[in-house]
């Protein structure tokens, strides 16, 4: 079995967004790839006739984001980029490809239909003029979703007219709208806006209120405030209620979500996860190149439950929560994987999923989690000539007793103590968990197996455990991470004990013979494999292996 190399990177496809038709019967979905000879990304869309499995792709050059059906089902628009510029297409039965949006404009989605599939609305993006030679820092004027400084940015709503590509701009004197969602009745919109610029991510918003347009008479109607911190918002199928992923009066900069129902009028907010262990929102860390997919992680297809992308103990599941009655979660769709909801119709849902050994595929299933297909298998053919991951479970305690869990990966063929890298996840209100990450195939398959840990912080353990960390980051997150190495040196130490005349606890004081450079060298590494304990560890130990387990002789 080979080992991996950086470029091996570029072999991976990655599916990016899925919308399901409106009767169910097919799923469009953009692919992306590189071409590392040509030094570019490219992009397909994908419209599949569920149960047959044929897909056909209309042609388009540029870079495709967030498709999204017409109410007939006749029609498909999607964002792309090309020559410079960011527009609205349609494409049509016939797979022919149009501009909806004249060229100049930068469209950042989604995209929102009206019911009657007369009019498209979509924000744009104006970043203005910005001084590159010089610039003060007096506020928190970034976006890191590559958008940059926003102090001089512009996001505006227009509605298209999709029978006469004609456009016109909402005058909602906000310097800041966007995120629009028509109505079911189509004479509201739904949308979330600011006067001033929003910074930090679109995917989490602070400083933005929820607002809903009359179409007709231009009236503005405050939801939800802009002591909110909101990620997306959706209507319930009646239009009297808002479902929304937020949180309110965290001291966090980065909150756990919960979601919310909220009337139209903004009267009666109500939390439907009160209570449950899970942030509203995918946050398992991945170094796939899709954190731009799905941002409408609430779906309402039906008036008594939304279903929602939840992270909770390093995984992603799919939940059903009650909208009406006694507070209700229903993890639908579950398991040792990342899972990121798409969409939902009243009767399917469609979601991606990706585990610690393969990048997202297309899966839908009922709206109960059950039926589940598989609908691509982009990597299928790349990944069976890598060497495959061992990951394995660590459940622990702090010094305080808080109690944590993380993994260790290796490659699968491998045995024994192996040198190890220890991955500390960003945020730090995300987690790690059940998800691919290229850098860690690589290591493990050059021989390093990699070490991580949901430390206090994290988000998918509730509240209470995320606020853990506040004021003190790095010292108060540094007992666990110690934690999390010794974990890992304990199944490591558990699993080299074979004679039977050495204990697994002898061992583990024998690590700690030379208490000077172990301490030193356990705060920047983990374990070693047994050829290099001579240089790391104590003699008491290496004179054990070698008595009393015949080491020199075993293979690793």
């Amino acid at each position: 079995m080979r080992v991996l190399k950086p470029n091996d990177l570029f072999a991976l496809a990655f599916v990016h967004d899925a919308r399901l038709s409106p009767d169910g019967r097919r799923i469009a979905y953009v692919v992306s790839r590189t071409d590392e000879a040509l030094d570019r990304e490219s992009f397909e869309l994908v419209i599949e006739e569920l149960g047959v499995g044929a897909g056909r792709t209309p042609r388009f050059d540029g870079r495709i984001s967030s498709p999204a059906w017409s109410p007939d089902g006749k029609r498909l628009a999607f964002i792309g980029t090309d020559a410079g510029s960011c527009r609205v297409y349609l494409v049509d039965e016939d797979l022919s490809v149009a501009a909806l949006t004249a060229a100049g404009t930068t469209v950042q989605g989604p995209l929102a239909w009206s019911p009657d599939g007369a009019t498209i609305a979509y924000a744009t993006l104006e970043l203005g003029h910005c001084d590159p030679s010089m610039r003060r820092i007096s506020a928190k004027t970034y976006r890191c979703e590559g958008i940059g400084f926003v102090d001089q940015l512009r996001q505006n709503i227009h509605l298209a007219d999709v029978a006469s590509g004609s456009s016109r701009s909402l005058d909602l004197g906000l310097q800041i709208s966007m995120q629009p969602v028509f109505s079911p009745c189509g004479k509201r919109l739904l949308f979330m806006g600011s006067a001033t610029p929003v910074p930090y991510s679109v995917t989490i918003l602070r400083g933005v209120k929820l607002l809903a347009l009359e179409i007709e008479s231009g009236r503005v109607t405050e939801i939800l405030d802009d002591s909110w911190m909101m990620s997306s918002a959706a209507w319930t199928p009646d239009g009297e209620r808002v479902v929304v992923a937020a949180s309110r009066g965290s001291p966090l900069p980065i909150p756990t979500m919960g979601l919310w129902v909220v009337s139209r009028d903004g009267s009666n907010p109500q939390c439907r996860t009160r209570g449950a262990i899970g942030n509203v929102g995918l946050r398992v860390h991945h170094d796939m190149p899709t954190w731009g997919t799905a941002r409408a992680n609430i779906l309402a297809p039906n008036a008594g439950a939304a279903y929602a992308t939840v992270t909770t103990h390093g995984s992603g599941e799919i939940w059903r929560i009650s909208l009406e009655g006694p507070v209700r979660c229903d993890a639908v769709v579950t398991g040792p994987r990342s899972c990121l909801i798409t969409d939902a119709t009243t009767s399917r849902l469609s979601y991606c999923a990706s585990d610690l050994n393969v990048p997202w595929d297309l899966y839908t299933a009922s709206l109960e989690g059950t039926d589940e297909k598989r609908h691509t298998a982009l990597n299928e053919n790349v990944l069976a000539r890598w060497p495959s991951l061992r990951g394995e479970h660590l459940e622990f305690e702090s010094a305080d007793g808080t109690k944590l869990e993380g993994w260790h990966v290796s490659r699968a063929d491998r045995s024994g103590p192996q040198p190890t890298v220890m991955f500390i996840h960003g945020g730090p209100y995300i987690a790690a968990g059940h998800a691919f990450r290229f850098d860690f195939h690589l290591l493990a398959a050059n021989g390093y197996a990699v070490l991580f840990a949901n430390f206090r912080g994290s988000a998918g353990y509730g509240e209470a455990f995320a606020t853990g960390l506040l004021g003190d980051w790095g010292a108060r997150g540094f007992p666990d991470h110690m934690a999390a190495v010794d974990a890992a040196i304990a199944r490591v130490v558990d699993d080299f004990t074979g004679s039977g005349q050495v204990s697994a606890a002898g061992n583990r004081r024998a690590f700690r013979v030379g208490e000077e450079p172990l301490d030193t060298f356990r705060r920047y590494m983990a374990v070693y494999c047994r050829e290099q304990a001579y240089c790391h560890f104590s003699p008491a130990l290496i004179a054990n292996l070698e008595k009393h387990w015949n080491a020199a002789q075993r293979k690793i």
